[in-house]
Order: structure tokens, then C-alpha cells, then sequence
């Protein structure tokens, strides 16, 4: 195996949560809203039944190919070149998805934090601590989230109670107004959006120690995961609408700026975007570091570290070039993900799980012919 280290369980079920978590926390609220208007909220409750589902979906596809990554169980399950070619796919996806994670920080920081510096600045920073979390390996990177974790609850946490005066109920009324089918367009866009792009454990799965506990624990931290989510999007629709909801790009950066208790506690943002942030690295991490290790893995290559420094540059020059302003991301590839999210996460997984049953099957009338004649 290409990673001798591994990862404990409960360091498997934090980056899970940050995972779902991560770039979730600024753009969710203005992705449900979208659809589900005043009763977004409502929407991502349902989405918490659905995304379950799709947890369940790919930790099926585990225990149908144990000890295989996503890259592996594609070419195990299709053959060597069909199986390669849906490799590359699940590689692109991976790369296309940090790069847009490297690029939703660069935007967010020059537009909101650091207005006069350069965007391709904040962007090699952010890819150089990507590197070095990546030459680290998988064990530092686990005990890091472990330890980053507790501050991104807790500055979620102090963001929802700060705004509690701030509230009014009156803005998420009238309740159920929104029509069926966008209702059902929110619910399943909130459950793709964040527990759909869980998709990238998939390739970790083999590198965590044996434990009676896994799916619950990975079940546990996915549904805290959308609970916050669902909390921020709440909070967010009672404070500010819905019309201002799904109109601002960056929510809960908004949010965190009119928090002002007696003129004392104030200016918080600063430790809300530096939540932001971490959740985001970590997120992005993960697919970065499954793209370089399904490259190696497809590859066939002895390690995966001379992959590194290449895919760095890659991603630097993607981020740049991936979108000319944050306008084009919100507008032209925020909504057009989901159907990505959608196919990589739901159908792809559903038709490899429906394929080991199908083998399955066919050995198992094979062995009882064999049996017949004998």
C-alpha cells in the first residue's frame, strides 16, 4: 500500500465533519435559499434523511470492496480500461473541487478581509500550506483536525447565540409557501451539496484502524455536520430574510458583522472567517490529498510524494484561471455543481454497488450449477 500510517477512528470521524462542514459554512444558506425561500430551513432538515442515505451508499461500496480506495474499487469493479476511465473522472472531480475551494478562499479574503492585496498572493499561501499538509501525511493531518475542531463548533456556536436578539420569526413566515417541486429541488440540493461531497472519504476508508464503530461514528459527525449547517441557514433566514439571504454571497461573514452586544462584544467576524478558513483547508486537503493518491494509485506508482510539488502548481494556476470573479463562481458553477455532486456521489456509487450484486449473484449460480453436476 502506497500509506502505512493510519487514521484512528474518531480522527476519521473529524475530518468528516470538517469535511461536510468546510466551504459549507459560508455559501449553504444562499445554496438552499436559492430553492427553498423562506422554508430553506425546512429543506435542510429533510436533506439530513437524504444525506444519510448517501453516507450509507458509499459506506456499502466499502464493505462491498474493503481495503480498495474509490480509484481502486472503479477499476476492480469495471475492468482495467473502463474502470480507468472512471477513475479519471473521480480524479478530475477531485481536482476540479480544489481548485474551486482555493478559489472561493482567494476571492473571499480580497473582497472581504484583504481588499488591496493581490489574490494570486492569498492563493500561494493557501497551496503552499496545502503542500505541507499533504508531505506531512494522512496521521499529522488527522491529529491536526482533532485539534483545529473544537474551535470551529465553538465559533459557530458564539456566532448563533450572539445573533439570538437579532432574530425574528416573522421572517421565515409564512411556513410551507414554497412550491413542491422547489422544495424538493432544495431538499435534495442541500443533501448533495454537503453530504455528497463526502464522496472524497471514500478514499481514506482503507487507512483507518479497525473499529466496531466506524459507521457510527461517521454517521454521528456527518449528522452534527448538517445540523450546524441547518442552524447557520436558520439563523441566518431569522436574522436576515430570505430575499437578503439568498442575495449575499458570504452569509455568515455578514452575520458575524452585525453582532454588536452593548456596544462591547462587536467585530467578531475576524474569528468567523478564521473558522471559515480552517474547515476550508481541511475540506480542501482531502480532496487534494485523494486526487494525488488515486494519481499514484492509477499510476501504479511506489509512492505518491513526487506527485506533490506538480500537483501544487497545478492547482495554483487552476485557482487563477478557473473563474475571472467571485460573480462567475456564485452564478455560473455554484448551482451548475450540484448536478456534478449529484452524478459522483448518487449514481456512480449506486451502479458500482449494483454491479458487485450483480457478480455476486452470478458466481453464486455458477457455484450451485458446479455443485449440481457434481
Amino acid at each position: 500500500m502506497l500509506i502505512k500510517e493510519r487514521l484512528t477512528v474518531r480522527q476519521f470521524a473529524v475530518l468528516a465533519f470538517m469535511g461536510m462542514i468546510g466551504d459549507m459554512m459560508l455559501i449553504y444558506p444562499t445554496l438552499l435559499t436559492y430553492s427553498g425561500r423562506q422554508d430553506a430551513w425546512i429543506c435542510s432538515i429533510v436533506s439530513q434523511g437524504i444525506g444519510m442515505s448517501i453516507l450509507w451508499l458509499s459506506y456499502k461500496l466499502h464493505q462491498a470492496y474493503p481495503g480498495l480506495t474509490l480509484i481502486e474499487i472503479c477499476s476492480k469493479a469495471l475492468g482495467k480500461w473502463i474502470g480507468a476511465i472512471l477513475a479519471a473522472a473521480y480524479l478530475f472531480y477531485f481536482l476540479m473541487g480544489s481548485a474551486i475551494c482555493i478559489r472561493e478562499v482567494g476571492d473571499f479574503m480580497t473582497t472581504q478581509v484583504y481588499l488591496h492585496t493581490p489574490i494570486r498572493a492569498i492563493i500561494l499561501l493557501f497551496v503552499i500550506a496545502l503542500g505541507w499538509s499533504v508531505l506531512k501525511g494522512l496521521g499529522t493531518f488527522g491529529k491536526m483536525a482533532e485539534i483545529l475542531a473544537p474551535f470551529v463548533m465553538i465559533s459557530l456556536i458564539i456566532l448563533m447565540l450572539c445573533l439570538l436578539p437579532k432574530m425574528e420569526v416573522s421572517n421565515i413566515q409564512p411556513f410551507f409557501d414554497t412550491p413542491l417541486f422547489s422544495f424538493i429541488s432544495g431538499s435534495v440540493r442541500g443533501a448533495t451539496a454537503s453530504y455528497g461531497e463526502l464522496i472524497i472519504i471514500t478514499m481514506i476508508y482503507p487507512y483507518i484502524t479497525h473499529g466496531v464503530h466506524k459507521r457510527r461514528e461517521l454517521l454521528l459527525a456527518a449528522l452534527l455536520a448538517g445540523i450546524m449547517l441547518t442552524l447557520i441557514l436558520l439563523t441566518s433566514l431569522l436574522v436576515l430574510g430570505a430575499e437578503l439571504t439568498e442575495h449575499n454571497i458570504y452569509v455568515s461573514y455578514i452575520l458575524a458583522q452585525k453582532i454588536n452586544i452593548g456596544g462591547f462584544v462587536q467585530r467578531i467576524e475576524a474569528i468567523s472567517s478564521t473558522a471559515w478558513l480552517v474547515s476550508t483547508y481541511f475540506k480542501t486537503s482531502l480532496y487534494t490529498f485523494g486526487f494525488i493518491l488515486g494519481l499514484a494509485q492509477l499510476c501504479r506508482l511506489k509512492s505518491y510524494q513526487p506527485l506533490i510539488l506538480p500537483t501544487m502548481l497545478l492547482l495554483f494556476g487552476m485557482a487563477i484561471v478557473i473563474s475571472p470573479d467571485v460573480l462567475f463562481y456564485t452564478l455560473g458553477i455554484m448551482y451548475a455543481w450540484f448536478n456534478w455532486d449529484f452524478t459522483v456521489s448518487i449514481v456512480i456509487p449506486a451502479f458500482l454497488l449494483l454491479i458487485h450484486l450483480m457478480k455476486n449473484r452470478f458466481k453464486q449460480r455458477n457455484n450451485a450449477g458446479t455443485l449440481s453436476q457434481k
